[in-house]
């Protein structure tokens, strides 16, 4: 005898098929919005890049500004200002701009142009700033007001200084739902490409470090962008359609996921940038670090990888191409130090999106060509201190103003 399916049950199957497709099907069509929002953000930031190189015949530095001035990060930026900061009137932020290179004084808040303002991407401007911080300045004018200077100060005084709270919509990537911390800086999903160096990669070139005793290692600088030091588009020798210009970074979002913070204090990772691997748990399958790894912060410890836009640092904007896209980033000592492997991320499935030098944005999967992660990198006195070719593959050739081969 043949069992028969009741009709109401054949029905009631049915419609669960057809809502779990339906749902699935919407899932992937936010996804793709997401991602294209995300590539058409880079393709202003790409832009943003050729218009300022219109104007100044450069690019901006990757980290740079006023000072420094030991001892008094509220008298300058003490050199740690990003880049973006630079970009954003390139990206209709002008007014934001406008105030921040002007001394801000605390009790008089700045009214944009209305025709500005309507180009703003986020609450009115200076309603916004109402809301944030109204702390005193260090300096004082004639007639007793309290201000900052020009340029603000330095990026991690962010509580105290209102302009750098500004979310730019235009630096965050619509797939990461991640929000800034009170008072915290404004958060970032894009980050300046600084090739495939680790050793003091992060710092100006011929800078002396203190910590060293010695000048700021010259070799490692092997991007398209580097702290105190602007290049210009002719001084990427493999073209601009080979040479990236930016890619997305996660935020941090409490939790130990790889992609979204750096551990610390790993050591050795000049001479093999593949122990930063090792800081991630074996047994997690979605790239945990491990409990006894600690985790960089920023100095508030509420963010990490993204943590602050105005912030220059290496660590939070920036990254270099040895390691995969989405893998874990390390920095070398229990110091915050300007050094490390700093990977590129994102919350879209499979790899992340860059912007090439010639405005194109590509999506990079993770399982690119990355060489051999256990070679030692460029730098002074390194085994491969003359080499011209990136030691990390296709990837790192794509980072480098010239490291390797045309990229097909």
């Amino acid at each position: 005898m043949r069992w028969k399916w009741p009709m109401a049950v054949l029905l009631g199957l049915c419609c669960l098929v057809v809502l779990s497709l339906l749902a699935m099907g919407i899932q992937a069509a936010r996804e793709a919005a997401r991602r294209m929002g995300c590539s058409n953000n880079l393709k202003q930031l790409g832009l943003a890049c050729f218009n300022y190189h219109d104007t100044y015949s450069v690019l901006p530095p990757a980290c740079g500004g006023t000072g420094p001035t030991p001892g008094y990060d509220t008298l300058s930026n003490q050199r740690r200002l990003s880049g973006f900061v630079g970009l954003i009137p390139f990206i209709e932020a002008t007014p934001l701009f406008d105030t921040i290179s002007g001394p801000y004084v605390t009790g008089d808040m700045p009214t944009p142009d209305p025709e500005e303002a309507a180009h703003m991407k986020g609450p009115y401007f200076r309603d916004h700033l109402d809301e944030l911080s109204t702390a005193e300045g260090p300096l004082v004018m004639d007639n007793g007001d309290h201000y900052f200077p020009a340029m603000g100060p330095a990026p991690w005084l962010a509580a105290d200084y209102p302009p750098w709270q500004v979310r730019q919509y235009g630096l965050r990537c619509p797939a990461d739902p991640t929000e800034r911390p009170a008072k915290h800086a404004a958060l970032l999903n894009y980050a300046f490409c600084y090739g495939d160096g680790v050793y003091e990669v992060g710092y100006e070139p011929g800078l002396y470090l203190e910590f060293r005793d010695h000048a700021a290692d010259a070799l490692s600088q092997r991007g398209a962008f580097a702290s105190g030091v602007s290049f210009s588009f002719d001084d990427l020798s493999d073209g601009t359609a080979n040479t990236i210009l930016l890619g997305e970074v996660v935020t941090y979002d409490g939790s130990r996921r790889a992609v979204g913070a750096v551990a610390s204090n790993v050591a050795g990772l000049r001479d093999d940038p593949g122990l930063c691997l090792q800081a991630v748990a074996s047994e997690s399958p979605a790239l945990h670090y491990r409990q006894d790894v600690a985790l960089r912060m920023t100095p508030d410890g509420l963010a990490s990888r993204g943590g602050n836009w105005a912030d220059g640092a290496i660590t939070w904007s920036g990254f270099n191409t040895i390691l995969p896209p989405n893998s874990p980033s390390c920095d070398t000592e229990r110091e915050h130090r300007l050094e490390g492997v700093f990977s590129a991320s994102s919350n879209h499935a499979g790899g992340c999106q860059v912007v090439m030098a010639d405005g194109s944005v590509r999506f990079i999967t993770a399982d690119i060509d990355t060489g051999d992660l256990h070679q030692a990198s460029v730098y002074r006195g390194s085994p491969i201190a003359d080499t011209v070719d990136s030691p990390y593959g296709v990837w790192g050739a794509m980072g480098t103003r010239g490291g390797g081969p045309v990229v097909e």
